[in-house]
């Protein structure tokens, strides 16, 4: 069962929770965090087709694999050395609280222009998975992305979803609950 609740007060009413994993969801706004958020929380975050939507940080509680897993719907930001508003939130929810995994959700159609996040939250040396949404899209439009090479290239594990219609979902969350299996065992 989720438990989802949006902070008022930015991330100050976040708290860690003994025995519980936390696991960040972020990208750049419209890359479909919120729906991918939803999908696997079961929760109520508000999806607009807008950027900024996400504005108070968003969280819900799930087990998974019988493991408690808090996941935390970010603002949409373009850049995790960006000056915005969003982005200083960001920041200062990474350098407050600890974070199991980070879910970095790309627009496979627009991987190119995106991927610097990723490449961002690799050298912060944050355990994380790429997820690449939209790859519907992407195949409509022609893109061919191999996600085990990119992910070798990486270091981290790819995976190509369609949040919105559900498919890759099963090996996202597999992916997800394999990594917090690591994380469990780094500690």
């Amino acid at each position: 069962m989720a438990h989802c609740h949006s902070s008022n007060s930015g991330i100050a009413s976040l708290t860690s929770k003994p025995g519980v994993k936390r696991v960040a969801v972020m990208g750049m706004p419209n890359v479909g965090k919120s729906t991918l958020f939803n999908r696997i929380t079961k929760a109520g975050a508000f999806v607009g087709n807008w950027p900024g939507v996400t504005v108070d940080l968003l969280e819900a509680e799930v087990e998974l694999d019988g493991q408690k897993v808090e996941f935390v719907d970010l603002p949409g930001i373009y850049d995790l050395e960006g000056y915005s508003e969003d982005e200083r939130v960001v920041q200062s929810f990474f350098e407050t609280y600890p974070v199991d995994l980070v879910l970095v959700i790309l627009n496979a159609a627009q991987i190119d222009r995106q991927i610097r996040l990723a490449l961002q939250v690799k050298a912060l040396g944050m355990p994380a998975v790429v997820i690449l949404n939209m790859a519907d899209e992407a195949k409509h439009f022609g893109i061919k992305i191999d996600e085990h090479k990119l992910a070798e290239k990486l270091e981290m594990p790819v995976v190509l979803v369609s949040a919105k219609y559900g498919s890759g979902y099963a090996i996202a969350l597999h992916k997800i609950t394999q990594e917090l299996a690591q994380a469990l065992l780094r500690e």
